[in-house]
């Protein structure tokens, strides 16, 4: 049994990746190995979301940058962990799911050729200090599913107020490059992929669990 790993959690906003990864986390814990989450950096701990979502093209690039740090600490943090033998990091999206938003980022226009360059530039040198995960999983829904769930949660609790604006045009944008991140992590790591459906806590669990053991085989 694997005492030790980090994996990736990667899906479109609103298709539920923190609910996932904390009833994974709880499904780890259960079998017996240390497990812990690193939630993806929202509005609360990035001056840059809100920001962005008010005016795009003024602050896309800042935002991604700040985003791109914070994702890279993460998933040293993860790797270094693992290694060190403390057990599963669990990440809530990923220095390489990055690479899915500032695609899209550069496709709307967001981004002027140098800033590209730039992004890529400071993403290629810190990818080589990063090990490729133990494994990524994939979280699949709808644009028009994950809209739901984006307005849903807003409804429920506070923060992330700034994803009132998220059209269902970028979500499809955005999904489409993390499909093409999922086929690019095949044959580098364990990938795993499934649809993600509303449905009860105790199917949730179920399937976090399913997954666990897969994880620990």
């Amino acid at each position: 049994m694997l005492q030790n790993g980090y994996v990736i959690i990667e899906g479109n906003i609103g298709v539920g990746k923190s609910t996932f990864s904390g009833l994974l986390a709880e499904a780890l814990r259960e079998r017996g190995v240390k497990a812990q989450t690193l939630p993806e950096p929202d509005e609360t701990n990035n001056p840059f979301l809100p920001l962005y979502y008010s005016d795009p093209e003024r602050y896309a690039l800042e935002m991604q940058m700040h985003l791109l740090h914070k994702r890279y600490a993460a998933t040293q943090f993860a790797q270094w962990g693992a290694m060190a033998g403390q057990g599963w990091f669990i990440l809530d999206r990923s220095f390489y799911g990055d690479l899915c938003f500032a695609a899209v980022q550069m496709r709307r226009g967001y981004f002027s050729r140098a800033q590209v360059e730039s992004y890529h530039s400071a993403h290629r040198s810190m990818e080589l200090h990063l090990g490729v995960p133990t494994a990524a999983i994939f979280l699949h829904a709808d644009a028009e599913d994950c809209r739901a769930r984006i307005s849903k949660r807003m409804s429920e609790k506070e923060g992330r107020a700034c994803e009132s604006g998220i059209e269902i045009a970028y979500l499809e944008e955005l999904q489409a490059e993390i499909d093409t991140l999922e086929a690019y992590m095949n044959g580098r790591t364990r990938v795993f992929s499934t649809p993600w459906p509303g449905c009860t806590n105790d199917a949730l669990a179920a399937k976090a669990g399913d997954f666990a053991t897969r994880l620990l085989d």
